[in-house]
């Protein structure tokens, strides 16, 4: 849910101006911030809630948190008082799902009015500005204070409004929906004696919604049983504010409420006036829940030594009442989840401020050793931040936005992704199949704040559509990423430094191969890997782990930079499957002792380009004795007499020195390596120079 820190200031006038200072406000209140957005004169602030905490999914849940936590009180937005009784709005309930209803008939004024413009700030925050203020007034009320509410149009209810159950094969024409669809039985829904005017809860009917014309309406303020409200909503697939309200639990103290606010809003605008009493058919009659709790107990778990009176004014704070004897009325929006002694405890720790506990330290074992694939992350995690790498975090899900940054055709395996289909923030509506966007998302970011020396790294996961695996929607793949950008070594004396390109992190993959006990080799990565077309086709390449596909590395694209925003920038990719490093991995050995040094040779290929040095370098390695000790590239270089597009490469061949060994042997050994080099690549050109 994204809110304004302006409407917000509405209930709190108390509320610092300083972001950061809110920001740990709500990081304490246990109202996780995802983004804060600076818009025009204001700032938007989108929240991540508890999945059982309904009251917080307003204006007044978020205002009640941070007064307790910053010590002040809420301040409430003005609401009309309504008569209740028997007016000509005829109503029943027939359905055991509504918990308590309410009908407000009224007489529409003007309809081009406006709310005010703080009122409309909100909306807009939140994504509900319709830009009718006979909606608009509904979904403000809804935001401000959680209390879902509903307008009719009452020229076009005929007879009696009625709460009951839905009969199969009945249709309603859903809000937005292009046509009708048909209703399982046993859905609450409001109907008339002809149609559907809303399914109860979730989402009203084109038949009934107020219009340009409308000069009459109904507005409807209720309360609904949440697993009622769950089920229909999962069984059309729908969801909307109501309902992610509903399935949570709303407040069935809170219907006239609601309807007294929108009613308020209506009538300061001039936009509607009542036209008659409120039909409130079906009111919460139910005492509030008292719950008793054990002083000894509750200091015994907490740490703190809290009186009575100490503990009553805390829990004043978050709207529990104090009757006596330590026993305390829950209040009707916390209904749903505080049921026992144990929730009050937590809202005093809550209260107090989990930072604020007593701590001490927990007992300890001799632990556990760290598994295979453990060692292989932190052997990785340790040498990238040794090369000066910063380990990063991203989320789990994006959005279109995110992916567009891609922009891969219709047909291409990264458009395949496990969406979420009720995702209430679209930004995170699907979980990610690469991690390619994220990583250039990254890179724009620090660009912008001027930092254009990054290097970054993140041990996640990839969810790839799979039908087959054993969930029956992906396949998870685990892998590290890393991002470089920048110098090379800003420290040098005479202050020139390179910059980072592939051969920057094609070396960092072989100082990743030497300590986690891997033998790696590359070669030109294959056009039908998903990620080839965002990555530059001459500076990229797959990294192998005997003959498997073990990752990736290359410079990112330069369509893929434009559209990052990256400018003239060139940051470079590396991806690593986990799995691949894992299986590849060699027992630890040492290196048996040798008192005399070591034997090097060089021999010479003069070889085409579309040959790469590490498919050389592998033939000799498979034709190496046991005495062979490595086999690596010394040096490049295009000599005279080489026919266009040829260079040559120069491999430094090392083996032990054992003085029972001739030059006689050695040289044999560098005969077997040219014959078999010439036999496998001599018909593409590549010879001894």
């Amino acid at each position: 849910m994204r809110i304004s820190l302006t409407g917000l200031r509405s209930f709190l006038p108390h509320l610092p101006e300083d972001v950061v200072r809110v920001r740990d406000a709500l990081d304490e209140s246990g109202l996780e911030v995802k983004t804060i957005e600076p818009v025009d004169e204001d700032t938007w602030v989108t929240l991540e809630f508890l999945a059982n905490r309904g009251d917080h999914r307003s204006y007044l849940g978020v205002a009640m948190e941070l007064a307790a936590r910053l010590g002040h009180s809420p301040v409430l937005p003005p609401v009309s008082e309504l008569e209740v009784g028997a007016g000509d709005v005829h109503v029943s309930v027939e359905s055991q799902a509504c918990l308590a209803y309410s009908l407000t008939p009224l007489t529409v004024l003007d309809g081009t009015a406006a709310l005010p413009h703080e009122v409309s700030r909100r909306l807009m925050a939140g994504g509900l500005l319709t830009g009718s203020v006979l909606v608009d007034a509904a979904n403000a009320a809804s935001l401000e204070f959680g209390q879902p509410t509903h307008v009719f149009d009452a020229d076009r209810v005929s007879g009696r409004v009625r709460v009951r159950a839905s009969r199969a094969g009945e249709r309603a024409h859903l809000l937005g929906e292009p046509k009708a669809r048909s209703l399982p039985a046993g859905l609450p829904v409001v109907a008339d004696q002809e149609k559907v005017l809303a399914v109860a809860g979730v989402l009203g009917c084109e038949e009934s919604r107020v219009r340009e014309g409308t000069r009459r309406m109904l507005l409807e303020s209720a309360t609904y049983d949440p697993v009622a409200i769950r089920q229909a909503a999962a069984a059309l697939g729908v969801s909307s504010f109501a309902s992610q309200r509903y399935e949570r639990g709303g407040d069935p103290t809170a219907v006239l409420l609601g309807a007294g606010r929108v009613v308020h809003l209506l009538e300061e605008a001039k936009a509607a006036k009542r036209d008659g009493v409120t039909r409130a058919p079906v009111r919460w009659s139910s005492p509030a829940p008292r719950i008793s709790l054990d002083l000894q107990d509750c200091r015994d778990l907490l740490g703190v030594r809290l009186t009575l009176a100490e503990v009553a004014d805390r829990l004043a704070q978050y709207g529990f009442r104090h009757d006596g004897e330590g026993t305390f009325a829950v209040p009707g929006a916390r209904i749903w989840d505080v049921r026992e002694a144990e929730d009050l405890y937590e809202e005093l720790a809550r209260h107090i401020g989990f930072d604020s506990l007593p701590a001490q330290p927990l007992p300890t074992g001799s632990g556990a050793l760290l598994t295979a694939k453990e060692e292989l992350v932190q052997a990785i995690g340790d040498t990238l931040v040794g090369l000066g790498f910063y380990e990063t975090f991203t989320e789990g899900f994006y959005g279109r936005d995110m992916l567009r940054l891609l922009s891969p055709a219709e047909s291409h395996a990264l458009t395949g992704h496990v969406r979420i289909l009720n995702a209430e923030e679209r930004r995170y509506s699907m979980l990610k199949n690469n991690c390619l966007a994220q990583a250039v998302a990254a890179v724009g970011s620090n660009l912008r704040f001027k930092q254009e020396d990054v290097r970054l790294f993140e041990v996640t996961r990839v969810f790839e559509p799979n039908a087959m695996a054993g969930n029956g929607l992906c396949s998870e793949r685990e892998v590290v990423w890393a991002m470089a950008l920048g110098d090379l070594d800003p420290g040098r004396w005479s202050g020139e430094a390179g910059k980072i390109d592939v051969f920057f992190v094609r070396g960092a993959v072989e100082e990743l191969a030497v300590r986690c006990q891997a033998v790696v080799a590359f070669r030109a990565l294959p056009e039908a890997h998903p990620l080839a077309a965002f990555l530059h086709p001459y500076r990229s390449a797959e990294i192998l782990i005997e003959g498997r596909h073990a990752g990736l590395l290359g410079e990112v694209h330069p369509d893929v930079r434009q559209r990052g925003g990256l400018g003239g920038h060139r940051p470079c990719y590396l991806e690593l499957d986990l799995a691949a490093w894992e299986l590849g991995k060699e027992p630890l050995r040492s290196a048996p002792f040798h008192e005399d040094p070591p034997v090097e040779r060089m021999l010479d290929f003069v070889m085409p380009r579309a040959v790469l040095s590490e498919e050389v370098a592998a033939v000799m390695r498979a034709v190496a004795p046991p005495w062979s000790r490595g086999i690596r590239v010394g040096d490049v270089f295009v000599p005279r007499e080489a026919a266009p597009g040829e260079r040559s490469v120069t491999y430094v061949i090392t083996f032990d020195s054992e003085p029972a060994r001739l030059s006689d042997e050695i040289n044999a050994q560098l005969a077997t390596f040219i014959d078999a080099v010439t036999e496998r690549y001599g018909a593409q050109g590549v010879r001894l120079r």
